[in-house]
């Protein structure tokens, strides 16, 4: 390793992968330049690495020299292993991690950026982006799915949504219509290949188990899914089970608790599935009748490859859980821990709402939750109902597609917007400013 790699180690930057080196290599001291700010795995898998992906190939259609840069903030939900994933899709040429992410927005480092260029939030707080734009002197972009944006939108030249009803969200709070851009779903892009063809009606059905991709959540929901497993193979040993590791599973981890319950593993017949090539991980969900899963962005994920879930929640042990804000914190601090997420577990459980991305898309439960008190032998016997019904699963799996069919395309028409911060000042077009009068939508289909 040379003397430059080792120092960008310590400072938590990534040095590229070799494909990325030698690219950056071919590309002169002012090329244009794609920071991209994200955060955990969700937003890195289905967001930020696709969109690097479509850059590339976008850029190269142009003979456009685009350099890619990864910024990775500070995050209560990060698995730890954002820069190992980052770095084993070899699209990026620099990659920041958080501790030199706080280094760049506190003013204590700098990230040169020899020409034009421009960064886009994918995921994580909205501050860190507009402050890494305000360091680079670069202007900024977002994509989001929620109305949180609202009171920090002006940081944003155009802020990139999904769909029509969130843009009316945003004008409805305050946000001008010309900053806004309709421009589809960015995951439909990268899922929709995996999509699988209709299942066989007289195959053994298959059941997805997903455990989490953080170590905590795993080590706490592993065993609960083995129960569920055991209670489902129990009434059905037709079912095939599978258990799904996230590629964001520090390897240690997932070696420690293959260890400890690789016994009940193999007695159960569970096939894992640890390959992160979209054949291997996306392909096992694709296939699966029935996913068991946590609410997370694996919801959005399984509903767009058209597999029905159960979600389930359980609030037996709320100090694993971590939440967003101000109460993870507190709730760091000795002796405030059980004190803290108790009274959000209970509050939570007693007016609960809809907690899967799906259902809170469709405004109704699509998919089947269960939340608070809940064993494995409930998920099991829901579970068991739902594989009862195949025609029920098969319209299920019509409603979830249906929810994220927007047209593909969406890295494109965000690429098309940036487009003018890859020229040169002195041949930039003057309508750089927000000027729109309506907000576009994608094109349909």
């Amino acid at each position: 390793m040379r003397a430059g790699e080792v120092e960008a180690y310590n400072l938590g930057v990534s040095a590229a992968p070799p494909n990325a080196c030698r690219d950056a290599a071919d590309r002169p001291e002012t090329a244009p330049e794609l920071v991209i700010v994200s955060s955990g795995p969700g937003e890195l898998s289905n967001w930020a690495v696709p969109m690097a992906r479509a850059a590339a190939a976008w850029a190269a259609r142009r003979a456009l020299p685009l350099r890619l840069s990864l910024v990775l903030p500070p995050c209560q939900f990060a698995s730890g292993q954002e820069i190992a994933f980052a770095r084993r899709h070899e699209v990026f040429a620099r990659i920041l991690g958080p501790r030199a992410c706080l280094a760049l927005v506190a003013g204590l480092r700098r990230l040169p950026t020899g020409g034009p260029g421009c960064v886009l939030h994918l995921g994580g707080d909205l501050w860190y982006s507009a402050t890494v734009a305000r360091r680079l002197r670069f202007p900024a972009f977002a994509y989001v799915e929620t109305p949180l944006v609202r009171r920090r939108a002006h940081h944003f030249r155009r802020v990139f949504v999904p769909s029509q009803p969130l843009a009316d969200r945003l004008v409805g709070a305050g946000v001008p219509v010309g900053r806004l851009a309709v421009v589809g779903d960015l995951r439909v892009d990268h899922l929709a290949a995996f999509r699988a063809p209709a299942r066989d009606a007289g195959a053994a059905p298959r059941v997805a188990l997903l455990p989490g991709s953080r170590r905590w959540i795993v080590e706490g929901f592993l065993p609960f899914l083995l129960g569920t497993a055991a209670a489902i193979r129990a009434q059905r040993p037709d079912v095939a089970l599978s258990l799904v590791v996230s590629p964001f599973l520090p390897p240690d981890a997932l070696a420690r608790l293959l260890a400890a319950h690789g016994g009940a593993l193999g007695a159960l017949g569970v096939e894992i599935v640890q390959d992160d090539r979209p054949g291997g991980r996306l392909g096992a969900l694709a296939r699966s009748d029935l996913a068991i899963t946590l609410p997370g962005t694996n919801t959005v994920e399984l509903a767009t490859l058209g597999v029905p879930m159960l979600v389930v929640l359980p609030l037996d042990r709320p100090g694993q859980i971590r939440t967003e804000g101000l109460s993870e914190w507190l709730s760091r601090l000795p002796g405030l821990g059980a004190l803290v997420k108790g009274t959000m577990a209970w509050r939570f459980a007693r007016r609960p709402g809809l907690l899967a991305w799906p259902n809170r898309e469709a405004g109704r439960a699509v998919v089947p939750e269960l939340v608070g008190r809940v064993a494995p032998a409930d998920a099991a016997r829901r579970a068991l109902e739902l594989l009862g019904d195949r025609a029920a699963l098969e319209r299920t799996a019509r409603t979830l597609r249906g929810l994220y069919a927007q047209p593909a395309g969406a890295a494109e028409r965000m690429l098309d917007e940036m487009a003018s911060c890859f020229e040169p000042a002195a041949t930039r077009p003057a309508a750089d400013a927000p000027a729109r009068h309506g907000v576009p939508a994608a094109p349909r289909s």
